[in-house]
């Protein structure tokens, strides 16, 4: 009789931890996905923080590009001859301006690139562009003004339209830090497998559980990234599997994706639905893929 009703509890006492399990499961992955809205709200308000603060930069220089305008507007004015440290000083400000300059139109180039690639819909921000952008362009016609009037002093027109290759120099590697930034942002990795050869591979280990039930697999801390398949998050929509049972053991929001079975119930991919909310939590996806 005692050990019927040992057993008994002990049936009891799992039914109860199981549920418990399931409710804590919910919960943690609940959580998980409210985080991984969080984050992605944050990620957003970085990226206009982070537009609003290169276009102040804009603001600024426009307005030192005015003031060595008018200084040398000043110091061309009087038609007498140039003494050597003006023309000097002249020849820098031009330098200047022309660094500045090349510098705004970069910049706002590159602003609108990334506006269309982070699908922000912010009408007062594409405004303060449009606006931006007008300036540069009316400031620019200025300096061109300014430069035909310098070069019938005797103003060397090289001088005049200096630091050419050396802002192509400066074009280009910010072309190549954009697209180590850009690329860095699009990569992920994912992995799958049984679970005997993910826990080999050194991928998932087992947490919780009580008397060796109810244990759950997570992603390791230390885990094995060469395992890892790397891919472009902007160009990969789907990954192929086959098994009769594919558990997504990461965290990724539950409406982000979807996993695609044939009639014979056995599941053939994984399609991502929303690629940037798919990959918000987390840059690693592991599946485990029982046959």
């Amino acid at each position: 009789m005692n050990r019927i009703l040992f057993i008994v509890s002990m049936a009891l006492l799992m039914v109860a931890t199981s549920c418990k399990e399931k409710e804590k499961k919910q919960i943690e992955l609940l959580t998980k996905e409210n985080q991984a809205l969080r984050n992605e709200s944050q990620a957003k308000d970085s990226t206009i923080n982070g537009f609003f603060e290169m276009l102040n930069e804009i603001e600024s220089n426009l307005a030192e590009i005015k003031v060595k305008e008018n200084l040398i507007s000043k110091n061309t004015t009087n038609g007498t001859e140039l003494k050597k440290d003006v023309r000097e000083q002249i020849n820098e400000d031009i330098k200047t301006i022309n660094e500045l300059m090349t510098k705004n139109k970069r910049t706002i180039q590159y602003l609108n690139s990334k506006l269309k690639e982070s699908n922000l819909k912010v009408a007062e921000f594409e405004k303060m562009i449009a606006q931006t952008t007008q300036t540069i362009e009316e400031r620019d016609a200025e300096i061109s003004v300014l430069k035909d009037k310098l070069s019938q002093m005797d103003f060397s027109v090289t001088i005049l339209n200096a630091q050419v290759d050396t802002l192509n120099i400066e074009k280009a590697q910010l072309t190549e830090t954009v697209n180590k930034q850009v690329e860095t942002i699009n990569t992920a990795y994912y992995a799958f497998g049984t679970k005997k050869e993910l826990e080999l591979n050194k991928i998932i280990d087992k947490t919780g559980g009580f008397l060796g039930l109810g244990k759950t697999s997570k992603l390791k801390n230390d885990f094995n990234i060469s395992y890892f398949t790397k891919v472009d998050i902007s160009k990969l929509s789907s990954i192929p599997l086959s098994g009769k049972k594919v558990k997504v053991i990461t965290v990724h929001p539950t409406d982000s994706y979807k996993l695609v079975t044939n009639q014979e119930g056995i599941t053939e991919r994984i399609e991502i639905i929303d690629a940037d909310k798919f990959w918000s939590a987390s840059k690693y996806l592991v599946l485990i893929v029982e046959q």
